[in-house]
């Protein structure tokens, strides 16, 4: 996208300048200007092409309308997670900053986590998964999902569910680190607010702390661990077979992402109870000639199903007759328990550490709910912005200071 001069525009007594582009109250509410682009473009695209336009290549608006193989698919799914989101049009408008030759395709190809889970499994399961398309979309349901496309199956691990467990992990060992009460209570906070989709998707934008150097590495890399967990185990599920059509749902974008407003559907796969505990145990006992990898996974997987567990509880909650891909699967603390039992007895964390785990985080969700949600509904529900006050030291102003 060229530079576009908006000084014409500013000339306007109501307008201000922002962060990208202009403000301008025009009295029925405010309008944002933020960019243009070229119709002549994207000729002979259709109109849908432009608009994935801002935040796309005229390759990627190309392979987004005529996908050709599974890795376009997944662009498809990524880019349709952004489209109908103003907010986060932005952030990728900011990630795109610091690109001299912007694509989308390009730039998740950079950020994808380093593969460590394929690098630590045996030669003929890798050459199963290798061309596997797997990575993050911003899905704003805080999971992971494998979708079939026509073209082959494609992995997508949620945005949101990695910053959901960077600050569970920020909540759970701070203390460790110095990061006082207050500062984990809103760690605990952003993370719940998150996962039930109140929390703005902006941290791009507008980072909600800047952690010391030694925290952010320990935190970002627990985060890492878990997201191997995470992809471990839909692995896992190509692995052992459990793509079946028996399997397949079709699904309404709306219901993966919020405020999508197109018919475009996602067929992904739903498994059984038991085949979720399987992939869970998998996910371990895949992992070949690393033992501090597989010991470190194995705490990975502990931790995020605790973490989910108290989540869980969090939604029940304040929407008891919620339906979500999270709902879909067995218990969480069952899920620990039957990994537990099937794991060597010198991976990840024992029974009594797992039993006092769970219960300080069911104990503390507890307290969370009775004595903060059920007197402060209203602001646990409100859509916007919660930080960790000692490590955000200014609060920034929407859209002209970010």
């Amino acid at each position: 996208m060229e530079n576009i001069d908006f000084s014409a525009f500013l000339k306007d007594e109501n307008a201000e300048k922002a962060k990208q582009g202009i403000v301008i109250n025009t009295g029925n509410g405010i309008m944002h200007l933020f960019g243009a682009v070229k119709n002549s473009d994207y000729v002979g695209l259709g109109d849908d092409a432009l608009f994935f336009a801002p935040f796309c290549s005229r390759d990627d608006v190309e392979k987004i309308m005529n996908p050709k193989s599974a890795s376009d698919y997944l662009l498809k799914l990524r880019a349709e997670s952004i489209v109908d989101n103003p907010r986060l049009i932005r952030v990728f408008l900011k990630r795109k900053a610091g690109y001299t030759n912007w694509s989308l395709s390009e730039y998740y190809k950079k950020q994808d986590r380093d593969p460590l889970y394929l690098k630590f499994l045996s030669k003929g399961n890798y050459d199963k998964l290798k061309n596997v398309p797997a990575g993050s979309a911003y899905i704003n349901t805080v999971n992971a999902v494998c979708s079939k496309s026509p073209k082959g199956n494609v992995i997508a691990v949620s945005e949101p569910l990695e910053q959901y467990l960077y600050f569970m992990n920020i909540f759970f060992y701070g203390d460790d680190f110095g990061i006082d009460e207050h500062n984990r209570f809103n760690a605990f906070l952003i993370a719940q607010r998150l996962i039930a989709g109140f929390e703005s998707p902006d941290f791009d934008l507008d980072p909600r702390c800047i952690l010391p150097e030694s925290v952010e590495i320990f935190m970002s890399g627990l985060t890492n661990i878990q997201y191997q967990f995470i992809l471990g185990h839909e692995y896992s599920h190509h692995l052992l077979g459990h793509l079946s059509d028996a399997n397949l749902v079709s699904t309404n974008f709306s219901e993966i992402v919020r405020g999508f407003e197109g018919t475009y559907k996602l067929s992904h796969y739903k498994y059984s109870h038991k085949l979720e505990y399987d992939a869970d145990w998998h996910a371990i006992k895949f992992i070949k000639g690393n033992k501090q990898f597989r010991n470190d996974v194995a705490n990975g997987a502990f931790l995020a199903l605790m973490y989910m567990k108290v989540s869980s509880m969090v939604l029940d909650y304040i929407n008891p007759a919620r339906s979500t891909l999270m709902s879909t699967h067995p218990d969480p603390i069952q899920r620990i328990w039957k990994l537990r039992a099937r794991l060597n007895n010198k991976l990840g964390f024992d029974r009594d550490q797992l039993t006092n785990n769970i219960s300080f985080l069911e104990s503390y969700t507890n307290d969370f709910l009775n004595h903060f949600v059920a007197f402060n509904f209203d602001d646990f529900e409100k859509y916007g912005s919660v930080y960790l006050p000692s490590y955000k030291k200014k609060l920034l102003i929407d859209r002209l200071d970010f």
